[in-house]
């Protein structure tokens, strides 16, 4: 239905003839760079869906691997003593920043480390070592998934943006210039006809009157 309607013109020229068709090349120009920047961010969007998958198929891997080692160690450290191990074994900090993926500022998370005391996993029996390394391995997991699953929803609000002014143009706007400008086109054309017919008949009108 919407196809079919047209723009409202106050006066119907052909100077507003002309601007329209300007107008309908702009917009078919945008609806192609919008076209272009959907297909774009649909693509980084599938591709981080699928990273994401996999990497959240990892961590519940590492999370039962993690769960796993902490329990046969607990056999042989207490976990008071398993905690001051990890304090002062290796330190954690995140470093949180953005970068632009297709346009769209999505958040970049790093995770950063620094090791205090190597000598001191001389002093603990090799699971409590394992434990301490699967858990800072999901650890670095967990981050990156929030990264990606944030980017994800960043990114999937643009695509809906882009969509729906991709779906403006190609439904609404467009087909309504182009059937204003079908409209304006067939009224002059009219309007030009019947100016022939009255020229023609003024003509045979000032021909019979004009003196033989």
């Amino acid at each position: 239905m919407s196809h079919q309607q047209t723009i409202r013109i106050v006066r119907p020229t052909k100077i507003e003839l002309i601007r329209l068709r300007k107008r309908l090349r702009i917009a078919r120009r945008l609806h192609k760079v919008l076209k272009d920047r959907l297909i774009i961010l649909t693509q980084e969007l599938i591709g981080l869906i699928r990273e994401a998958i996999e990497l959240r198929n990892s961590c519940h891997s590492k999370i039962v691997m993690c769960m796993y080692n902490t329990i046969n160690t607990l056999f042989y450290v207490d976990p008071h003593r398993l905690s001051l191990l990890g304090d002062y074994y290796r330190v954690i900090s995140l470093v949180m920043g953005q970068r632009v993926v297709a346009g769209v500022r999505v958040p970049l998370l790093e995770v950063e480390e620094k090791i205090l005391d190597k000598s001191i996993l001389s002093l603990v029996p090799l699971s409590a070592i394992n434990t301490l390394k699967s858990c800072y391995d999901l650890m670095k997991d967990l981050v990156k998934l929030a990264e990606l699953e944030s980017s994800i929803m960043k990114i999937g609000r643009e695509v809906l943006r882009v969509k729906r002014r991709v779906n403006a143009l190609e439904y609404i706007l467009i087909p309504r210039i182009e059937a204003t400008i079908k409209f304006l086109e067939m009224k002059f054309e009219e309007r030009e006809r019947e100016d022939k017919v009255r020229l023609k008949r003024v003509k045979e009108i000032l021909a019979r009157r004009s003196p033989r």
